[in-house]
């Protein structure tokens, strides 16, 4: 709490008239985010374009918030005891996300042959797939990274395509050499 009132520029006794403790400074902090992002995921679900647009417009959003705000993120999507994984605020904003998720896919599938119906389980692996992927991502030193931006449209690619639609130029993630046999 000494650090965060620093950084606030204020004294932890004024953090603790608003917020009894980190905890509920955290989940205030991640109500704020959160709702930031799910009124630009709700944009992104609904507005124009192809549903494979849609879904690579909240891909960006989900990688570009990780880019920007990487401490932000750490600090929201950490379980109120410190560990890593999520809460109930975030358990909901994944739901939320799902749902939003869920929409282009359902006209994809609409579309097709398939059953619509199949687009609340499609929406929530890429959910977790995506999470995964720009988490993994994130844990990579930062020399080691792909650009955000291209890292948007890798796993976009992904999940039309599968593993069989890697980025154009790029043959491995990481810039670590590898030794070849």
């Amino acid at each position: 709490m000494d650090e965060m009132a620093a950084q606030m520029g204020t004294s932890k006794s004024i953090v603790y008239r608003y917020f009894t403790d980190k905890a509920g400074l955290r989940s205030a902090v991640g109500a704020m985010v959160l709702a930031e992002m799910s009124g630009a995921f709700e944009e992104a679900a609904h507005g124009a374009g192809t549903p494979q647009d849609r879904l690579r417009a909240m891909v960006g959003i989900y990688v570009g918030t990780l880019a920007q705000s990487t401490n932000v993120y750490r600090f929201v999507t950490r379980s109120g005891d410190g560990a890593p994984g999520p809460d109930a605020d975030v358990s909901d904003f994944l739901t939320t996300l799902t749902d939003y998720v869920a929409a282009p896919l359902r006209e994809v599938l609409t579309g097709s042959t398939s059953d619509p119906r199949l687009a609340d389980a499609w929406a929530a692996g890429v959910v977790g797939f995506v999470r995964g992927s720009a988490e993994s991502w994130l844990a990579l030193d930062p020399v080691d990274r792909l650009d955000p931006d291209r890292l948007v449209v890798l796993i976009s690619n992904w999940l039309w395509a599968g593993a069989s639609a890697p980025l154009p130029g790029i043959t491995r993630i990481s810039t670590v050499p590898t030794e070849e046999a």
